[in-house]
């Protein structure tokens, strides 16, 4: 007995011991207070006495969302060179996943989203859009959360079409965000806990379009929004090689102006060109979308390290969205980290 109380007193002292090395310095390690699922909310209970706003978070994105399942594809459009996602809507937003790129397309009489060279081009149509806003109006009755439609690349469809437009009001009714009041903050300033207040138990959604749609005090109070409600810094990477990807984006942030005015976007997925997209039908074992979002994701967490202990990202100054395929809870730990620095 006397032996194993030595052998517990010997192994507390060392973990209690245990010196920060290089690969963590600087980080602040998750104390489990704030989980994926409920990320949102409790930051907001949290920090109760900050107002907070889309500014001071980062908030994960998942790239062609919708794009988990396959259907009706083209000839040579597979798993390998379409697929951009594995979870299925109410996975991701479990898992933390609080901003979506949907790209609507009207076939067979139904709504999907898709992800092709254009407009019915080579390609597959993802997810049915009743099933992806089913989902999200489902998990939002129970979550406090503010979730981000981001729509654009229609293909047969727009904003004006009255059967994609009742599908969206019909299923999100109440839960979508409006703006009947006109306010001289922008929205990206506004304390969230005017949006998503803390007392509910029930979310918003925010529907913005990147076509079409004009930034009229109308559309806003029907709950449609402009692309401009989000104004960004940051852009797409269009490259097949992760080494490049990687550098441009940190290019990206390193001219980053952090006055408050928008939000950071890291575009962190890396693209296939069309022999990489050929490739992948001729080849069981070609690399696939899966394969370079693999090597991107992993090595995330480093680059955001990195990027720490240079004191690139500190209070004040942190990547506001980070979009990335095949997305799952580790971008939403990513999130909650920076958002650490950010709020403490």
């Amino acid at each position: 007995m006397k032996f194993r109380i030595t052998i517990l007193v010997i192994l507390f002292i060392f973990i209690s011991c245990k010196k920060e090395t290089p690969a963590n310095a600087g980080r602040i390690s998750n104390n489990g207070e704030i989980e994926p699922e409920n990320w949102m909310h409790q930051t907001l209970l949290k920090y109760n006495n900050q107002e907070i706003s889309l500014t001071d978070l980062a908030v994960p994105g998942s790239h062609d969302a919708g794009m988990y399942v396959l259907n009706l594809c083209t000839f040579g459009a597979n798993s390998c060179n379409t697929q951009t996602q594995f979870l299925p809507m109410k996975q991701q937003l479990e898992a933390g996943i609080r901003i979506f790129d949907l790209r609507p397309c009207k076939a067979n009489g139904k709504y999907y989203v898709q992800h092709a060279t254009s407009c019915d081009g080579l390609g597959c149509k993802g997810d049915l859009l009743s099933n992806i806003f089913t989902q999200t109006n489902n998990y939002l009755n129970t979550h406090a959360e503010l979730v981000i439609m981001r729509f654009s690349h229609f293909c047969k469809t727009s904003y004006t079409d009255t059967n994609f437009m009742n599908l969206l009001t019909g299923t999100f009714g109440e839960k979508i965000y409006k703006e009947t009041v006109i306010s001289t903050i922008p929205f990206i300033q506004q304390d969230l806990k005017n949006i998503i207040p803390v007392t509910k138990s029930t979310g918003k959604v925010m529907l913005i379009f990147d076509e079409d749609v004009s930034n009229s005090a109308e559309n806003k109070a029907n709950g449609l929004f402009s692309g401009s409600i989000l104004p960004t810094q940051g852009s797409w990477t269009n490259s097949h090689n992760f080494g490049d990807l990687k550098r441009r984006q940190l290019e990206n942030f390193s001219n980053y102006n952090n006055d408050g005015n928008s939000l950071f976007s890291f575009s962190w997925q890396v693209t296939q060109d069309e022999l990489m997209a050929i490739n992948c039908v001729i080849n069981s074992n070609a690399p696939s979308i899966q394969t370079n979002a693999t090597i991107a994701n992993n090595a995330l967490s480093s680059t955001i390290d990195t990027l720490i202990m240079n004191t690139q990202i500190k209070k004040g100054r942190i990547p506001n969205i980070i979009w990335v395929d095949y997305a799952d809870e580790f971008i939403t730990k990513e999130c909650i980290q920076l958002n650490k620095i950010s709020l403490e």
